[in-house]
């Protein structure tokens, strides 16, 4: 429930659908330019271009904001606006939620599943914008020399995103900062006990510049 209206919350921007639209038109452009570039998939290029126009028709067809529906829900409105108070969901402050705790959990699933899908559109968009972008480099091995790692951005390609990636059982995780003129990495030693401190040890990784 408080991710449902987490999200919720930040649906509450009008600039969402646009901004998602913008991405999906953006990609679409750079896409169509690779048409006529011999070493591309034809059949794959096709199906990722019907993909592009298809969700821009539904999220141009859908009309207002996305989710309006459930703003308008008074049971999900009375448990938020309790939420961000301390123990304001208790059951004596909220007695309507919490009757609905007690229902069967498969019964409560199928309500939070049918909630959810008002954001299948908006989700199914954001997920083919990430994976597009995620995919449209290949990863490179780098060392950052003392866990540190720095390196300029080329300002006529811009960079969508960074990706950072080290094998799962490493004792390292990585603190990515930035600016469009180059951006840094930093590994760092866990400590459940104390903070976090940059380790000393060479740190190979893998490191993807995603540019689309």
């Amino acid at each position: 429930m408080s991710c449902l209206l987490d999200i919720l919350s930040i649906f509450s921007r009008s600039d969402l659908k646009s901004e998602v639209l913008k991405e999906l038109e953006r990609h679409t452009a750079n896409l169509t330019a690779m048409q006529s570039n011999p070493q591309v998939d034809r059949d794959k290029l096709a199906g990722i271009m019907r993909q592009l126009d298809t969700l821009s028709a539904r999220l141009h067809a859908h009309r207002g904001q996305i989710a309006q529906a459930l703003r308008q829900n008074e049971f999900l409105m009375s448990i938020q606006q309790r939420s961000s108070i301390a123990g304001g969901s208790c059951a004596f402050d909220l007695p309507a939620y919490f009757h609905w705790l007690q229902r069967p959990a498969p019964e409560r699933v199928e309500q939070l599943l049918e909630w959810f899908s008002v954001f299948d559109l908006i989700r199914t968009g954001v997920e083919l914008i990430l994976e597009l972008t995620r995919q449209s480099s290949t990863p490179v091995r780098e060392i950052a020399k003392g866990g540190f790692f720095q390196q300029n951005l080329p300002t006529n390609l811009p960079c969508q995103m960074m990706r950072v990636a080290v094998p799962r059982c490493s004792p390292y995780f990585a603190e990515i900062s930035g600016s469009k003129h180059r951006f840094t990495v930093r590994f760092l030693e866990a400590s459940v006990n104390g903070r976090a401190s940059q380790t000393s040890e060479d740190v190979e990784f893998e490191l993807t510049r995603c540019v689309l």
